[in-house]
């Protein structure tokens, strides 16, 4: 009998087809009893004996692989590669997949809370409205501004499509130039320099790369207009935080509204950012909505099925 790890908090709750595939095949399955991904110390118990994992962001890496000398494939739920030491892998023959795009309207109709959160101050009116102070607050609009989008992929795609309805100018900055998508939505590629400097509000939406790590510094932030938005779900170590802590205290930039930090889970104590009254947060949670949560499922579950049986799973990365 195969047996398959699923380290995904609450896979079998939120993704429950996914679930019942694995079953279905006779497969024995094991899954996480905890609400966020297992440690390393953790995990080296769990996989001594299985044959693939449903992973989420726990370590994979040379460690876990040489503990698990079955496992034939690690099924990533999700998008980010950063958890799994893709060149460890290819050594020990492990297959990597991940769910490329099955997250994508999620996380944008995140980005744009968060953009909208940020513009109108979201939060403050909140909290003093409940306080019962009845203040009438000024604000911008979208409409009329330009608001650049950093990483043009999946993701980035979608925000510009949402971004049509707000009578804005929309620009973006990737290596890639998907010219088609980009005059659909009325999207203009600039520099990243261009795009620094044009834009009132940015989404960064790049992956992490060695090209892309601290993209956000000291020196980026200074071409930009002073009181700019920054919005972003990409990975925390895109922004050097030190950086942004400085700019938001400054009033170079106006918000900084995150679901990802270079520290996670982000506290005041390791992320000096969440003291300040103009950083909106959320736990990493863009992609947690009820129809990626399914979507993910099913692909995860057949990723592993096909790779246990022989077949070439979809969006094979290693």
């Amino acid at each position: 009998m195969k047996k398959v790890l699923i380290a995904k908090p609450n896979y079998k709750k939120f993704s429950p087809t996914g679930y019942q595939m694995l079953l279905d095949k006779g497969y024995e399955v094991v899954t996480t009893p905890l609400d966020r991904d297992y440690f390393l110390e953790e995990l080296l118990p769990m996989v001594g004996d299985i044959d693939g994992c449903i992973a989420n962001c726990e370590p994979w890496g040379e460690e876990a692989m040489n503990a698990a000398p079955k496992v034939k494939i690690l099924a990533r739920y999700g998008t980010g590669m950063n958890s799994v030491d893709t060149e460890a892998a290819k050594r020990h023959g492990i297959i990597v997949t991940n769910c490329p795009g099955v997250n994508a309207n999620s996380v944008a109709e995140h980005i744009i809370t968060l953009m909208m959160a940020a513009i109108r101050d979201l939060p403050r009116q909140n909290e003093m409205t409940r306080e019962g102070q009845w203040k009438n607050l000024n604000f911008h609009e979208v409409t009329g501004k330009t608001v650049g989008i950093l990483g043009f992929g999946y993701i980035g795609k979608l925000v510009a499509k949402k971004l049509t309805g707000f009578d804005c100018r929309t620009i973006a900055y990737d290596v890639v130039h998907d010219d088609e998508t980009a005059a659909k939505y009325n999207v203009a590629f600039k520099s990243f320099e261009e795009l620094m400097a044009e834009s009132d509000i940015i989404c960064i939406l790049v992956p992490l790369l060695p090209s892309t790590e601290n993209m956000i510094n000291r020196e980026s932030l200074k071409l930009c207009k002073k009181g700019v938005i920054f919005v972003t779900d990409a990975r925390g170590e895109v922004v050097d935080e030190e950086a942004m802590f400085e700019a938001l205290t400054n009033g170079q930039v106006t918000f900084f509204a995150s679901a990802v930090f270079v520290h996670e889970p982000a506290t005041p104590e390791n992320t000096p950012l969440l003291t300040l009254p103009n950083v909106i947060a959320t736990s990493h949670n863009g992609a947690e909505s009820y129809e990626n949560l399914e979507n993910c499922g099913i692909m995860t579950a057949q990723q592993i099925i096909d790779a246990l049986e022989g077949r070439e799973p979809v969006n094979r990365r290693v």
